[in-house]
């Protein structure tokens, strides 16, 4: 088992035999043409920097399946029905599971309130209509990547009595999305062995955040967590045992 990091909440997921992305909101360096063909893509929403719109490339190279919460699978069916077959949708609403080949994913859920602010941003940068509520987190095989959401104990008391060795979380702190505080306290919570922190890079020049890697590493020495902190340079793999290797193939470079 392993995962790569491809930028911003994008990771690819090596596990139960399946190649599975996870919100394919791909830019440079990585280049989506080269990627290893996927098995399934877990979409948490709608929101464009989390790869809605990708759904019909991606389809028609790799014949994949996409899991997505209800409303935004009834959007898709809507939007995509020429490119798209249904039996490819797979609706899926906080507490459901799937299985999928050897692979059981359960949907946790998150919180993601949308301010004023970023209601405007939505506006701006959006090029669809995609519903950005609910969003789903996910748990599969010891991994959870919880899509974009600020603290909720929902998110503990969804995933009691699930082993979590890695914990894939928003640390940028802005537009309501979890700040370092928030996810270390989401990691503790659940027991996750490790963070992988995501949705912190500058989406575009004027959408930045407030909080990089960095102050997660130094929150976590201050506070003496036993939760260990990998940040992930984009095309980095962290192995199921915690090595670190750097796969280009993806990258264009």
């Amino acid at each position: 088992m392993s995962l790569t990091y491809l930028g911003h909440s994008a990771f690819k997921y090596r596990v139960a035999g399946l190649v599975v992305y996870t919100d394919p909101y791909y830019q440079e360096p990585v280049d989506w043409r080269r990627l290893e063909k996927g098995d399934l893509v877990l979409l948490t929403h709608g929101h464009f920097d989390h790869g809605v719109m990708m759904a019909p490339k991606l389809y028609e190279a790799w014949k994949c399946k996409f899991v997505a919460p209800r409303s935004l699978i009834t959007w898709m069916t809507r939007k995509f029905k020429r490119t798209i077959p249904a039996d490819a949708l797979i609706p899926l609403d906080h507490g459901e599971s799937v299985q999928i080949g050897e692979l059981k994913i359960t949907a946790v859920p998150a919180l993601h309130p949308m301010t004023r602010i970023g209601k405007t941003l939505m506006a701006m940068f959006m090029r669809s209509r995609a519903p950005g509520n609910p969003v789903n987190g996910y748990f599969f095989n010891g991994y959870y990547q919880s899509g974009d959401t600020i603290y909720t104990p929902d998110i503990a008391s969804h995933l009691k009595g699930f082993e979590i060795h890695t914990a894939c979380l928003p640390i940028g702190g802005k537009y309501k999305t979890a700040n370092p505080q928030e996810a270390l306290r989401i990691a503790e919570e659940i027991s996750a062995t490790r963070i992988v922190p995501m949705h912190w890079q500058p989406l575009v020049e004027q959408v930045p955040f407030r909080y990089q890697p960095s102050h997660l590493v130094k929150l976590a020495k201050t506070t003496g967590t036993i939760v260990q902190i990998c940040p992930l340079a984009i095309g980095e793999v962290l192995e199921d045992s915690g090595q670190h290797v750097f796969d280009g193939s993806a990258l264009a470079l």
